[in-house]
């Protein structure tokens, strides 16, 4: 559960920011996953390129904090074979919120309706009860199926 309480204003404000922090969240976790493995197959150590990603522009939570990439970070779900953490049908949930949210207020979420329907494919795929940060595993899955 989160550390902080921040007060929000009007009832179902505080679910606001919830749905769009965990928007911005699943984006983030797929840029990273995406990022990292394409420089794998590039060639390039995951341990050395995530520590490059973290001096410079791309570092954020999920680089810092959450890597997706197995090996590279103690102590996240990537390192317990996703097990743990913050479940995939939890962050497909959270998207499917955030979109319906989106629809009624008309703002444009061209990411964030990328990243629902990546998550909904992953929770079809067998995803659902492993960590959201799976989706580098997917991503991999893929690329291999290509």
């Amino acid at each position: 559960m989160g550390k902080n309480v921040v007060y929000c204003g009007a009832a179902g404000n505080g679910q606001a920011a919830k749905i769009c922090n965990n928007m911005l969240l699943a984006i983030e976790m797929i840029g990273v996953s995406e990022a990292m493995n394409l420089g794998m197959k590039l060639g390039l150590e995951p341990k050395l390129l995530l520590e490059i990603i973290n001096m410079a522009s791309g570092q954020c939570w999920t680089s810092k904090v959450y890597s997706p990439v197995p090996g590279t970070m103690e102590n996240v779900p990537s390192a317990r074979q996703y097990s743990g953490g913050f479940g995939t049908a939890l962050m497909s949930k959270d998207l499917g919120l955030a979109m319906d949210a989106a629809s009624q207020v008309k703002a444009p979420t061209p990411l964030g309706s990328l990243a629902n329907n990546l998550y909904k494919l992953m929770v079809n795929s067998g995803f659902a009860p492993k960590d959201f940060s799976s989706v580098f595993q997917f991503i991999q899955g893929a690329a291999k199926n290509k």
